[in-house]
């Protein structure tokens, strides 16, 4: 039941990352970590973030180069490419322990689109894992913003963080663009 509900929470993840990064098409360089004031290459402040840091405290943001990630992160796990349904080129997927990044093509390069956390290992910078309590996710990030049953969503600037729960108890964390 657990594998089920966790390959219907990254199908639904991909499905909104797919159709949630079409708003956008400037990219965005790597933020702070989450939430806080964040600064583009120019020096000007955007609105506040979410970012993922691993457990090894690299920062990898949504809408980030990939190719700075990678540098950053150095190998993956495993690799997946196919061709993008949504956009010209290959959309990427990136495993790495505890966590899953998948890309987006934007001319010759390739963003970040989202990022999936995929065990205890690794988890927000409030402290919220897989397996923290529904009252975990909201006394660290507040009342949700979303009304969808079995979901707690917050935005912050141009990111969305969704927590989906299965009996009170967070089975996946997404970083989405919003």
């Amino acid at each position: 039941m657990n594998k089920k509900l966790l390959a219907l929470a990254l199908a639904l993840g991909l499905t909104l990352s797919l159709t949630a990064c079409g708003g956008n098409d400037t990219p965005s360089g790597s933020e702070n970590t989450a939430p806080q004031e964040s600064a583009q290459a120019g020096g000007e402040n955007t609105a506040d973030t979410f970012t993922f840091t691993t457990a090894d405290g690299k920062e990898v943001a949504v809408n980030a180069d990939m190719a700075d990630v990678l540098a950053e992160l150095g190998e993956e796990q495993s690799y997946f490419e196919a061709e993008s349904c949504a956009f010209e080129g290959l959309d990427k997927t990136y495993t790495y322990p505890g966590f899953v990044i998948t890309t987006r093509p934007d001319g010759d390069k390739d963003y970040v689109n989202s990022i999936c956390l995929t065990d205890d290992t690794v988890s927000t910078g409030e402290g919220v894992y897989i397996g923290s309590t529904e009252a975990d996710v909201t006394t660290a990030y507040g009342e949700s913003t979303s009304d969808t049953e079995g979901m707690l969503s917050y935005t912050a600037g141009d990111v969305a963080l969704n927590f989906i729960l299965e009996d009170g108890v967070v089975t996946s964390i997404e970083y989405l663009p919003a």
